[in-house]
């Protein structure tokens, strides 16, 4: 009799348990703990905001210059050139995915000594009492602000090559501008600085390098437009009026770049529930 009390009381102990282990994963599900085999983990995001510095050497070339007189069509243009320089910016970024990016940047382009040289005969032979030079001289000091958007190409061993583009607006001052004739013993000066401000627009090409995690290092070169500059008007030191200035017209420049970018966050990770 004993013995028949205790089996039926084993069963009934088995028959509760295999009842509540089937009963238990519904119950779980339904307070929200489930198995994280069951619901997958949102995709980790791949944006990350940066701050940027930039120094860089600039190369900046003149298209040619222009002058009232020289519709005349005596006048010969026979050397432009504007001297190399440093620059200095700065900006902020963000990494948008793994292979695109965006930042906007601002820097000093510092002064660049601008120089030029023409010729005129007014029409008479040379060298003659009608012929005469101009030397051109003026320091150009200019500031540039691009918003600027980069492809990533891939990344081999922390080595990213990429390629980008930007627009944004050059201001160029044109300051203490010169023109010295010497056959005629003639100089002419500028009344006042003037600055121009220009629509611009910028290629890149580059390789950057990942230091660490939140670190990286690039070196670019940047193809930029900076659009036109005009002297003050002119004047000479015997007569007070002025004439229209120098316009030193499609100013473009060749820039190499060395960057370090430094990332403020890293992209974002979810933690993954325990099992």
């Amino acid at each position: 009799m004993a013995f028949s009390r205790v089996r039926a009381l084993l069963l009934t102990a088995l028959s509760l348990s295999i009842l509540g282990a089937s009963l238990a994963p519904a119950g779980a599900a339904d307070l929200g703990y489930g198995s994280i085999k069951d619901v997958p983990p949102p995709p980790v995001s791949g944006r990350a905001w940066y701050l940027k510095g930039t120094i860089g050497m600039k190369n900046a070339e003149p298209g040619s210059i222009w002058r009232d007189e020289f519709s005349s069509g005596d006048f010969t243009v026979h050397h432009t050139d504007i001297k190399t320089t440093a620059l200095f910016g700065m900006g902020i970024g963000v990494e948008h995915s793994r292979w695109l990016r965006f930042d906007v940047t601002g820097e000093y382009r510092g002064k660049q000594l601008f120089v030029a040289f023409d010729t005129y005969d007014n029409g008479g032979p040379c060298p003659g009492t009608g012929c005469g030079s101009n030397e051109h001289q003026a320091d150009l000091e200019s500031w540039l602000g691009l918003f600027n958007a980069y492809i990533d190409i891939g990344t081999w061993r922390g080595i990213t090559p990429y390629v980008g583009a930007g627009i944004g607006i050059a201001s160029i001052d044109v300051q203490g501008y010169t023109d010295i004739n010497t056959p005629q013993a003639g100089f002419a000066f500028s009344a006042r600085d003037n600055s121009t401000t220009n629509f611009a627009w910028a290629l890149y090409a580059g390789l950057s390098y990942d230091v660490t995690e939140q670190f990286t290092v690039d070196l670019a070169y940047r193809y930029t437009d900076l659009g036109d500059a005009e002297s003050g008007p002119v004047r000479t030191y015997l007569d007070p009026t002025t004439v229209p200035g120098l316009e030193i017209r499609d100013i473009t420049s060749h820039d190499l770049l060395l960057s370090a970018r430094y990332r403020l966050d890293s992209p974002r990770s979810y933690p993954m529930a325990i099992k």
